[in-house]
């Protein structure tokens, strides 16, 4: 059972806890950690949260509390300890171009956590004697990354360990893991490169005739020069466009993509047994009926804590830093064969090897794509029976036309003549007049007439029950009636309607 200790800002811890779910993360693309409690356990700000013993932990930086019928879960955020140097960046001082470093590897690491106001959080362990040459660091660029390239130029990688309440961070040599992961040990399949990019052509500021031009060429063994190797047939060139870059900037990184571009191969593995690896480590596949060896470096490292059980994974790459998974059980790393300078990145299922991106596609995958497909077939459906019910609605509305055009042509053929109209002047007015007696408890059989009684030219009485407006047109329960707005009916006719599917005008059924 593992605990994870939580502390104050200072480090004084005050709770350990194992019924949590802790995410931590550091290495290539992600620097973090997301922590939920379900104890009631609350965090200060800029508190600590680690694994006592180990590198696992990071500082808070954000709380979020939910609550949920009377139960109330926080999910604490933050930067991994790596991801504190993530959020520094190396500036030259003032009036040089760069800033350099040299010296025992111990006192350039102090020296640093000072310049970045982070030696009050980390203490430097001398755990190597090892002396850093003049380093350059590129300008601006975060601590972090700054501090890894200086260490694996010479060898080292980065580490962090947390001992009784105190952090410390060192370096220690990168470690080849080739005698542990082998044939006997882990299933792999390796792909080998014979030939890849080998010549660069760095093209910098100018036009035309004008423009800095820069050649790099690799061997065979993957080392760049400016000695040509390869020619003809076994030559396979690149352009580096960088049309802002003076000679020196120019120079430095068309060697640089040329070199990126020098990955052996690619080796998809699976791991048997767990290994105990670490951020800047090297890891090979190799097979011993074909002598086949494939390196990759781990890029990051995740690691993983649920109800007392702790779990880590990794993220592997070769020198291209193409990025895939590789864990204590399924793992994998490819090489990427851009010939643009531009990293190519393997996600699940994919694979890259020199120039060619490989796809593997599972069941889940098609049980996906099929339950993607029968939903649109669902919604097609759905639009067709649409369409038909305004088919039929057309079809009524051009009998209703019909219709009204044959009681518009009897109308026509009814008009009197001439001599009916004169005829007809003849009579005198209000002769045929009748007023219907009024009903009232005095007089039987009248009519009491109102805004929803009609009384047509043959003396027909007809009446229609509305929402008691005077006047008002009403339409019986049943009748379907369209506009254009999409107001409901019942503003203006009462009663109670129900809209239909439509396409065009919208459509409503009186049912109430």
């Amino acid at each position: 059972m593992v605990d994870l200790i939580c502390a104050d800002e200072n480090g004084v811890p005050f709770h350990a806890v194992s019924d949590c779910l802790f995410d931590c993360a550091w290495g290539s693309g992600e620097n973090d950690f997301e922590l939920t409690l379900y104890d009631g356990t609350v965090l200060p700000d800029r508190g600590l949260v680690y694994v006592d013993g180990t590198e696992v932990g990071g500082i808070v930086d954000h709380m979020k509390d939910e609550l949920s019928d009377g139960v109330s879960v926080v999910t604490y955020s933050g930067r991994s300890w790596h991801g504190m140097l993530a959020g520094k960046v190396l500036q030259p001082d003032s009036g040089q171009d760069y800033l350099k470093v040299s010296g025992p590897v111990n006192q350039v690491l102090s020296n640093l956590l000072v310049r970045i106001g982070l030696s009050d959080v980390f203490k430097v362990r001398a755990d190597s004697t090892k002396t850093i040459p003049t380093f350059q660091f590129d300008r601006y660029c975060t601590a972090y990354d700054g501090i890894r390239r200086m260490l694996a130029a010479n060898d080292l990688k980065l580490m962090f360990q947390e001992v009784d309440g105190t952090i410390w961070m060192y370096a220690q040599p990168i470690v080849d893991h080739n005698d542990t992961v082998d044939s006997d040990l882990i299933d792999f399949s390796i792909t080998k490169d014979y030939r890849r990019t080998n010549h660069m052509i760095g093209l910098g500021k100018g036009d035309l005739k004008n423009r800095l031009v820069i050649n790099y060429y690799a061997d065979a063994s993957g080392k760049v020069s400016s000695a040509c190797t390869f020619k003809g047939r076994d030559e396979i060139a690149a352009v580096y466009d960088y049309s802002s870059a003076e000679k020196d900037e120019l120079d430095k990184q068309t060697k640089k993509q040329l070199q990126d571009l020098q990955g052996a191969g690619a080796v998809d593995v699976t791991v048997h047994d767990g290994l105990s690896l670490d951020v800047g480590d090297r890891v090979a596949g190799c097979d011993h009926v074909t002598g086949l060896t494939v390196t990759a470096v781990v890029l990051k490292k995740i690691v993983k804590l649920s109800g007392g059980l702790l779990s880590v994974s990794y993220e592997v790459g070769d020198a291209a830093s193409s990025k895939t998974e590789y864990s204590n059980y399924t793992s994998s790393s490819s090489s990427s064969g851009s010939t643009s300078g531009v990293s190519l990145t393997a996600g699940r299922g994919l694979s890259i090897s020199g120039s060619t991106i490989n796809a593997e596609v599972d069941s889940d995958d098609l049980n996906a794509v099929k339950q993607v497909a029968e939903a649109a077939n669902k919604t097609a459906s759905d639009f067709a029976a649409q369409i038909g019910a305004a088919n039929k609605t057309a079809e009524n509305a051009k009998s209703i036309a019909s219709d009204a055009k044959s009681v518009a042509d009897s109308a026509k053929s009814g008009m009197m003549t001439d001599d009916e109209r004169s005829k007809l002047a003849s009579v005198e007015r209000g002769a045929n007049a009748y007023t219907l007696p009024k009903a009232s408890t005095d007089v039987l059989g009248g009519v009491k007439v109102d805004g929803s009684t009609i009384v047509s030219v043959d003396g027909v009485i007809s009446a229609h029950v509305g929402d008691g407006a005077s006047g008002r047109v009403v339409f019986p329960i049943g009748y379907v009636v369209m506009n254009t707005t999409g107001v409901d009916p019942s503003v203006d006719f009462g009663g109670t309607w129900r809209q239909l599917p439509s396409l065009g005008c919208f459509t409503f059924e009186r049912i109430g």
